[in-house]
């Protein structure tokens, strides 16, 4: 899995976020995207899941090795993801994996193997209006776990959260790494950043690496 950033420039009113970025994500990873609030972190994902188009350069997700564009959804993870509040966490677990056509049994059995490692098995038949916001979002990043897409776009996804919860969230995203997915993580927490596999920081609108940074 690559998806590769080439030229990109990207403004919002009053300010320019990237001018003329290029970089590429490559393999099965977790990556931490780091920088200040307003620096273009959630931009940045914009851009790479198609819900943001660049005034200019492109964004293409390929296909290992072949450079040929692959069709493809990613799983989204939001800081604060919408749910289906009267269905329980196990159906909403669900929902991404069967609307990417996934068998209904295959897809349950994921679900509740997500819920789990999340901590939250004994909670898959409890309506989602009862649960709390730290339960919520667990669940929604379980529904991004449980679809199986090669690329998983989280922003945000341990704010608020305790400790606990955060590090179960990103073993959780860490196994689905090593499933097979390439995980893009927008966050301000340095512990967070620091379990990813990469860093890059978002700096007068262009990515820079931890060796970079530190040299600079």
């Amino acid at each position: 899995m690559r998806v590769e950033v080439h030229d990109v420039t990207y403004s919002v009113p009053g300010r320019q976020l990237f001018s003329r970025l290029t970089h590429t994500f490559a393999g099965t990873a977790t990556v931490a995207i780091m920088g200040p609030s307003g620096s273009g972190k959630s931009t940045l994902l914009g851009l790479v899941s198609g819900q943001l188009t660049p005034q200019s350069g492109l964004v293409r997700i390929c296909a290992d090795g072949d450079g040929q564009l692959k069709p493809l959804i990613p799983a989204w993870i939001f800081q604060s993801s919408p749910l289906l509040s009267q269905r329980t966490a196990l159906d909403n677990a669900m929902t991404a994996s069967l609307m990417a056509g996934h068998d209904p049994e295959e897809s349950r059995l994921r679900a509740r193997e997500a819920l789990h490692c999340l901590g939250l098995g004994e909670l898959r038949v409890a309506r989602v209006s009862g649960l709390s916001g730290g339960e919520r979002q667990r669940v929604a990043v379980a529904r991004a776990i449980t679809a199986r897409s090669s690329l998983i776009l989280a922003d945000e996804p341990t704010a608020s959260l305790d400790p606990d919860a955060r590090r179960k969230v990103i073993e959780a995203l860490k196994h689905a790494s090593e499933l097979g997915a390439l995980t893009l993580i927008a966050t301000h927490d340095p512990w967070v950043a620091q379990q990813c596999d990469d860093r890059f920081w978002i700096e007068e609108g262009q990515l820079v690496g931890d060796e970079k940074r530190r040299l600079g």
